[in-house]
């Protein structure tokens, strides 16, 4: 869909309620307001308005114009916010964050939520398709709904739900203190749409690879520093056709899954084993 993007200086605010049909690359700069000329919807602006009141926002740079609102420009709903580096406060279970039922990316990343933990609400958005909040400082278990979580502090293990959920596509808890996941539906297999996953520097227990087999549209894995107890067998990625770009360094490696005939996922083009302790080139 095409969208127009709406860049809101804090400090100022301008509704365009009506305005004529014009292309969306073109801009018009009003004080310190850069605005698309297909508006958001009134009430989706005020929301925005509310959301970052809810919030100190001294440390928003006004000239980065990465940051903004982009809004659909048929129907005028906000489908993408990205505000990073920006705001300072809680990050409340009922914020007005969680009005935008059109919302497909969200990028909140490199904030200063310390002290919150990730509100549940998040699973009403079910059109998300990116969901961006690295290194907040979030605590807490990780709800259902994410796909971009890592450099936090959460704990417990990554809800199985996650990965049947029909627009993901890209999960990254990195960085995280997370000891599962433990197991995949086995409706998912076939179809999770899921083709990115990291799951590196966590502190994993059990047979992690196993459920990770059953993801087999997986494109980019990142198993780097998992802090698991024994040897990875690379032979239960064999069901991963579909994956270009392995990452296990920092890990321990089965010596027997390393021979010719381990069934290693054909279509490889990256193999990162840095760090994994290796005496010889493996055979693969």
């Amino acid at each position: 869909m095409p969208e127009t993007l709406l860049r809101v200086h804090f400090l100022s605010l301008l509704l365009l309620c009506s305005c004529a049909f014009l292309s969306s690359s073109s801009t018009i700069d009003v004080d310190d307001v850069v605005v698309g000329l297909v508006a958001c919807r009134s009430r989706q602006f005020e929301a925005f308005t509310q959301f970052t009141n809810e919030f100190d926002t001294r440390w928003c740079n006004h000239s980065d114009y990465s940051n903004g609102v982009w809004c659909d420009n048929s129907t005028g709903a906000v489908t993408k916010i990205q505000l990073t580096a920006c705001l300072s406060g809680t990050l409340k279970p009922n914020s007005s964050l969680f009005g935008y039922h059109q919302l497909r990316h969200l990028d909140l990343s490199n904030n200063n939520f310390i002290s919150s933990t990730l509100p549940s609400k998040f699973g009403n958005l079910n059109r998300l398709e990116v969901l961006i909040l690295s290194s907040n400082g979030l605590l807490g278990q990780v709800p259902s709904s994410i796909n971009y979580l890592s450099h936090n502090l959460f704990t417990g293990t990554i809800p199985s739900s996650i990965f049947t959920m029909p627009s993901l596509f890209y999960l990254n808890v990195n960085d995280n203190h997370l000891t599962g996941p433990h197991e995949v539906p086995n409706s998912s297999t076939s179809s999770s749409t899921l083709e990115f996953l990291n799951l590196g520097k966590n502190q994993f227990e059990g047979k992690i690879l196993e459920p990770i087999s059953k993801l087999i549209n997986l494109k980019r894995l990142d198993l780097s520093f998992l802090n698991i107890s024994y040897p990875i067998d690379l032979r239960l990625l064999s069901y991963l056709k579909s994956l270009l770009d392995l990452y296990l360094s920092g890990n321990s490696l089965l010596a027997t899954s390393l021979s010719a005939d381990s069934d290693i996922p054909p279509n490889l083009e990256t193999l990162d084993m840095s760090d994994c302790d290796l005496t010889e080139f493996p055979n693969v």
